[in-house]
This record gives C-alpha cells, sequence and structure tokens, in this order.
C-alpha cells in the first residue's frame, strides 16, 4: 500500500495493541524468550516511517506490525519477525542496509535488502504472459534461486501480501481487482507450494470476494446451509470413529470436519461442470492420530470395516506426498445415513505440515531444516534441479510459472513404487523421471500390461512399464518436446539436442521456432517462409537462417523472442495498412429505451425531461459522457447522443440540451467497442476471458477480417457491445482489453480509426 506524508502519532491505541499482540504471540509461541531485540527493532520501524500514513489514514507503523504479527502466527523466528517489522524501511525511508546489519545481523540486513528487490520486480507480469527482459528475468531466476537457500524472504513476501489484501477496501476498484488477479495468479498458488493452506485460503477468498462478489456470495450462503443441515450427522460419525479406533488400541488425537473454502468449491465446480450437490468433499473429517504411518494404514482399514468405501476415491499421499509435503490418506466413504464423506487420516507431524508448510520446518536449525525442506517439499528440489541446467533466465521463470499451477497425478512402477508426477503426465515424463538414459531410449510403454502411445495422458493408479528401443541406444525425437509435460523432462531433451552434431540442432532449432509460432495461435507455414526469416537474421547477428535455428537449439536464441519479433514486423505492417475503413457491422443487441428518469437522464439544469428517450446505438452514451438530445418526431421520443457522435450531430437543429441526472443509478447500458488487433488463433477467447474477470457481460458481437500475410488475413477488427455502469467502467474495460496480448487498440464506436 502506498504511503503518504502526515504527522503521525504511534501511541495511538491501535499500534499499542498490534505491539502487544506481536509480542504475546511471539512468547505464546517461544515461553521464556527476550524480547528485547524485537522492540529495538520495532522502535527503529516508528523512527524510520514517522509521518508516514497508509492510504486508509492509518500510521505506516500498522502494517510492518501486521506483517509480523502474521509471521509470529506462523512460528517464524526472531529473526524473521524482526525482518518483517524492517520489511519496508530500506526502500521508502533513510535507513540503509548497513544500519541494519550494525544493529540486528546480516542475516536480518540480507533478507530486508531481498524483500527491497522482490519489491522491483513486476511478478505479475512475469507470470501473466507479458514480455520480459533479459535483466528482469535474470532477477526472477536470482528470486527463485534464492529462495530454495532461505525461503523466510518469500514467506514473509506473502505476509505482506495477505495484510495488504485485508485493507484494499480503501483502494480504487481497478487496483483492487489488479492485485487480486496478481494474487490468484501468483501468490495464492506459491503459497500452496510453500504448504501454507491456511494463508492461501484467505488469500483466494479474499480475492474470489472482490472479483466475482455474486458467486462468493451464493457459494458462501450454500455452504452454510449445507454444513448446517450435515453437522449432527458428522458429529455422530466422528464419535463413532473416535470410539472405533480406540477400541482397537490406536490413539486418536482429534477426529473434526473442515468445511471446503468458498473459492476452492467454485473452482472445482467450474472446472469439473458440476452443481453443488456433487462436490462431495464439502466437509471432510481429518482423523489425526497420535502415532505413525503404520497407524494410518490401521486406522483406514478399521474405518473401512465401519463404512462401506467408494471405488476409485482412495489417494495415498502418504507413499507419494505432493510437492509441498502434503501426507495423508484420502478415502471416500458411505458414512452414517448413507451420506458420502471424506475422510482425510494422518499423523500430528503430517497435520502440521498440511496447515503449516515450510513453517512446521522451522524448530530445526541450520543445515538441519534445509536437510528436511529438501526431502519434504520436492517443489523446492525442482527448482534446485532447474538452476542446475544452466538455461536461459526466461526459459527457467517459464518453467518455474509451469511447476506453481500444475497439479498431480499418483502412478506406480512394476515394482509397485509410487511416483507423483506433473497433471497431464505422458508414460515419457515417468520414464525422464526414473533417469534420464532410460527417457532418451524410450521406443513405447505398456499402461497396465497394454500397448500405449508415448503421448497417452496418465491417470492416477496406472502401472506403467517403460520398453527401450531394440538397440537400447539414446534417440531422442523433437517432437517429444510436444509430449512432455514436466519441466525437467523438457531440460532433459532440450539438453540433448545442444550437445548433438549441427545438423540435428537445427532439425531442433527449426521444429522449436515452429511450435512457438502455433502456440502464440499464428500460421508457420507463412511466419517461417525463407524471405520472412530472413528480415531477422540481419538483426539476430548470425550469417544464414540455418545458422539461427542452431542459436535456438542451444538456447542461445529463444524461440519466443523471434516469433515476438516476428510479430511486431507484422503488427508495423498492419499498422500502416491503409485498406479503407471497414464497413460497420449491424450489431443485434437490446438498445436502452425508457423515460428519460428511469435512464437517468434529464434537461440540462436539472429540469425533468417527460418524455421517453432512448440511449442511440450509433454511440452508445453513457453515464459520465457529455451528451446532447435529437428530438425524433417519427419515433416520438429524444434520442440522447455522445456529444463526439457523427451521427446525431446530423440533425442539430433539432438538438434539445440535456444531461445526466446527479443520482447514482443500478442500471447497466450497452456499450460498443471497436477492437483491433493482429488476426490469431485465441485472441476472441483471450478478449472474452479478460472481459470475464472483469465481470463486464457481452451482448453482442461481431468480427471483421482485413486482408494481409496469414491466411490473407493480418488484422482482425472485432466490434462488441458490453454492459457497464457508467463510462469510468468502460474505460476500465478498454485498458483491460488493452492490455490482451496482441490487441493494438480499443476504441467506442463514434471514434475513427485513425484517432488514439
Amino acid at each position: 500500500m502506498a504511503k503518504g506524508k502526515a504527522q503521525a502519532s504511534v501511541t495511538l491505541p491501535e499500534v499499542n495493541d498490534l505491539l502487544e499482540r506481536l509480542v504475546n504471540e511471539h512468547l505464546r509461541r517461544n515461553p521464556g524468550a527476550n524480547t528485547d531485540r524485537i522492540h529495538k527493532a520495532y522502535r527503529l520501524a516508528v523512527s524510520a516511517h514517522e509521518g508516514q500514513k497508509r492510504e486508509s489514514g492509518e500510521p505506516y507503523i500498522t502494517h510492518p506490525l501486521n506483517v509480523a504479527l502474521i509471521c509470529a502466527q506462523l512460528n517464524m523466528d526472531e529473526e524473521s519477525v524482526i525482518t518483517a517489522l524492517l520489511h519496508d524501511t530500506v526502500e521508502d525511508t533513510p535507513v540503509r542496509s548497513k544500519k541494519l546489519e550494525k544493529a540486528f545481523g546480516s542475516q536480518v540486513a540480507g533478507r530486508v535488502y531481498a524483500l527491497t528487490k522482490i519489491k522491483r520486480i513486476d511478478l505479475f507480469a512475469r507470470f501473466t504472459g507479458r514480455t520480459m527482459s533479459d535483466e528482469q528475468a535474470r532477477n526472477l531466476q536470482k528470486l527463485f534461486v534464492s529462495m530454495v537457500s532461505d525461503f523466510t524472504v518469500l514467506v514473509i513476501k506473502l505476509a505482506d501480501r495477505l495484510h495488504n489484501l485485508r485493507t484494499m477496501s480503501v483502494l480504487a476498484p481497478s487496483r483492487a481487482k489488479r492485485i487480486a488477479k496478481e494474487t490468484l495468479d501468483f501468490y495464492a498458488p506459491l503459497a500452496r507450494r510453500l504448504g501454507l493452506s491456511e494463508l492461501a485460503h484467505e488469500m483466494e477468498d479474499t480475492c474470489f470476494k472482490l472479483l466475482h462478489p455474486r458467486e462468493y456470495d451464493w457459494v458462501k450462503l450454500e455452504l452454510e446451509k449445507t454444513v448446517g443441515r450435515k453437522t449432527a450427522t458428522y458429529d455422530q460419525m466422528k464419535s463413532s470413529i473416535e470410539k472405533a479406533l480406540t477400541r482397537e488400541g490406536i490413539s486418536v488425537k482429534q477426529v473434526f470436519g473442515r468445511t471446503k473454502s468458498p473459492y476452492s468449491t467454485w473452482r472445482k465446480m467450474r472446472e469439473r461442470s458440476i452443481p453443488l450437490d456433487q462436490v462431495f468433499d464439502i466437509i471432510a473429517l481429518r482423523v489425526v492420530l497420535a502415532g505413525d504411518e503404520l497407524d494410518c494404514y490401521r486406522a483406514l482399514g478399521i474405518i473401512h470395516g465401519h463404512y462401506r468405501p467408494l471405488t476409485n476415491r482412495f489417494r495415498d499421499f502418504i507413499a507419494a506426498p505432493k510437492s509441498n509435503g502434503y501426507q495423508s490418506l484420502h478415502t471416500t466413504v458411505a458414512g452414517e445415513s448413507g451420506q458420502i464423506t471424506e475422510l482425510q487420516i494422518r499423523t500430528e507431524w503430517m497435520d502440521d505440515i498440511a496447515e503449516h508448510g515450510v513453517a512446521a520446518h522451522w524448530k530445526y536449525k541450520g543445515q538441519a531444516a534445509q536437510y528436511h525442506l529438501r526431502e519434504t517439499f520436492s517443489w523446492f528440489k525442482l527448482i534446485e534441479d532447474l538452476s542446475e541446467q544452466n538455461l536461459d533466465s526466461k526459459d527457467f521463470v517459464e518453467k518455474t510459472r509451469e511447476s506453481l499451477t500444475q497439479g498431480e497425478v499418483l502412478v506406480l512402477s512394476p515394482q509397485g513404487e509410487v511416483v507423483s508426477l506433473p497433471e497431464d503426465s505422458t508414460p515419457l515424463d515417468f520414464a525422464y523421471y526414473i533417469h534420464t538414459d532410460l527417457g532418451h531410449s524410450t521406443q513405447h510403454a505398456l499402461i497396465n500390461g497394454v500397448d500405449a502411445p508415448l503421448d497417452y495422458r496418465l491417470q492416477n493408479g496406472d502401472v506403467i512399464e517403460i520398453v527401450k528401443n531394440r538397440e537400447g541406444k539414446p534417440n531422442p525425437q523433437p517432437e517429444w518436446l510436444n509430449i512432455v509435460r514436466s519441466p525437467k523432462s523438457i531440460v532433459k531433451i532440450k539438453r540433448w539436442f545442444r550437445n548433438r552434431p549441427r545438423r540435428e540442432r537445427v532439425q531442433m532449432g527449426r521444429f522449436l521456432l515452429r511450435q512457438q509460432i502455433t502456440k502464440s495461435g499464428l500460421y508457420p507455414l507463412n511466419l517461417m517462409d525463407n524471405t520472412k526469416l530472413m528480415l531477422l537474421v540481419r538483426s539476430l547477428r548470425v550469417r544464414k537462417i540455418d545458422d539461427m535455428f542452431d542459436q535456438i537449439a542451444t538456447g542461445n536464441l529463444m524461440a519466443v523472442d523471434i516469433v515476438q519479433q516476428l510479430k511486431q514486423l507484422y503488427i508495423q505492417k498492419a499498422m500502416k495498412a491503409t485498406p479503407g475503413a471497414p464497413e460497420e457491422p449491424e450489431l443485434h443487441f437490446r438498445t436502452a429505451i425508457g423515460l428519460a428518469s428511469e435512464l437517468g437522464a434529464s434537461r440540462k439544469g436539472g429540469k425533468p425531461l417527460r418524455r421517453k428517450v432512448e440511449l442511440a446505438p450509433c454511440c452508445t452514451p453513457l453515464p459520465g459522457d457529455e451528451i446532447f438530445g435529437v428530438d425524433n418526431r417519427r419515433e416520438h421520443r429524444v434520442e440522447i447522443h455522445h456529444a463526439r457522435c457523427p451521427v446525431g450531430a446530423r440533425d442539430m437543429q433539432l438538438t434539445i440540451p440535456v444531461e445526466w441526472t446527479p443520482e447514482t443509478l443500478t442500471n447497466v447500458y450497452p456499450a460498443t467497442l471497436r477492437i483491433l488487433g493482429l488476426n490469431r488463433i485465441g485472441l476472441l477467447f483471450d478478449i472474452l476471458r479478460e472481459l470475464s474477470e472483469l465481470s463486464v457481460n457481452l451482448t453482442g458481437g461481431s468480427l471483421n477480417l482485413q486482408p494481409s500475410v496469414t491466411h490473407n488475413y493480418e488484422r482482425a477488427a472485432l466490434y462488441l457491445v458490453v454492459e457497464v455502469h457508467d463510462e469510468e467502467e468502460l474505460r476500465e474495460t478498454i485498458q483491460g482489453i488493452g492490455k490482451v496480448e496482441d490487441v493494438l487498440k480499443v476504441q467506442r464506436n463514434y471514434e475513427s480509426l485513425e484517432e488514439g
């Protein structure tokens, strides 16, 4: 949150209360601890932020205090709490790193400096498909690599983001929505990868409520109704399970119900296209045992003896933990009164990991902590592996982004070993997981004893056997890059080709460029014409096109950058092209017609306009626009036009001075947009997705292709009719659409193509 200069007092009750809560929380988790250094850090933070206020008007010191409190609640150590208190001092105050190092040591100073560097990296842009510079990619790569050795910095950053989310109500709606989307795209998935489930749930629900308020309210209400109806049944089931396990000599720590969060429920309904009554884990019973892994399996057998298990609803995350360290046995049974119920069986340690993730490891110190993290969190190991592959920084960032959002699939080797792979993995991914040489020499696979193609999508429980080629020699193919899903598999295949003879590298580079063009929604046959590629050769400092392909295969040139340059050439040509103004399409949508008072219009000066009015479809005026009226005597109504509408200006002798009434109405109004973009596959889909994220309804549209290079069409002109409340919301919508990749221009329909 931004700061402003103002007189700020730190003796306010809320500030003192926050400090007391912070100290008490730290002492609760560390009885007898000396809090002198925490008080010293607080005094320095107060001094550094003196006179600064948050946008809410609160003293700025309340923010670092709240961030430190979240860290203390995560059971972070004293050094981390001190870092949280000081995390904004170096960036926005006269305090410098040397002063922090002298007062609190090199570890605190280094972490504060790292947090300052993180703020200077546009994480949102990096992880949502926007173009990034080489320097930005290198900075982000350094962030993730350093995170593996000291993940504390990133956890403090997550705490910082969580408190900003809690106080977003004071922000402008457009800015708040941007922060919410950024959080769902990056910070919440990162929190899940670190196993911080409680923190991730709060982030997701807060953003869900902001971005989709109606859906949030509906899901929340339905969840409350469902929980209310089923509470008695679940209470009976909890008591029965605890008694059954105790009788068999299993020590039960607790059995309790966990209600699925509104965002998780909504996402599951949307992804699987199912109604709420088919979400069977709305309430899951957690059985936490004061024992070991063997007790978990014994408890599973006892519970299955009491309640009939549902087939294909068992997951063993103890034998194959998730990449964030999560371990548990999941089973679904027909419980009391036939109620379908999900059960999660785990030990106390597993429950601690499930709730607090990396925070559960802070009881270890030094090398022991790093060992436990690498052993438990396979995602950290993935980052380490990627960092050792000498990847281009952009390639590293892309693979890390993919690893954040991928789900998991559990499969078995012929020997019964359980292997966790990214969702949608193939037999090739399994082969490369087992060993690089096995992956390189794969010929085909047996899935559950039956021949399967290499692009088969693995399912939970599949037993996989890899059959090597007859010679048993490495023989990767370029098209394998289209088959594998695991970042590690991709890295290993690319590294193989980098060490191959030039002829194979050229073949590989050509394939990678074609693949990237297709991925971008463009047309390889047109863009990979030699005459077009020669336009780039000179600027790339290579002599021949084959040299360019060779450089792509070895990683010295990135296919994504070359495609971007090709696109820029065509975008420049598209913007310079003068094919003549395209014929305006006839758009069919419901125009706004009604009494002037109902639509929020009146005569100038606030005088009532006791006439029926129509918001002219030629310019679709909105509250907030300058407007004028035209007396349509034939239809016996007044047409309301935008002040710049060329159609309404033809009848100036019939104009009536009008204006919008000052009262705020809840109406939505149609508005027509003209969008000019590079013609590619997926452009319309990306625009519609942006409208959905902005919660803007679409009521009509038309597409007009303009001839040029790709498929004889280079530019696409789209005409969309959206529903918004006023000119401000439409302006935010135009800005959102303008950020969609390959959108060249967005205008209201009364503007000429030459404007803007």
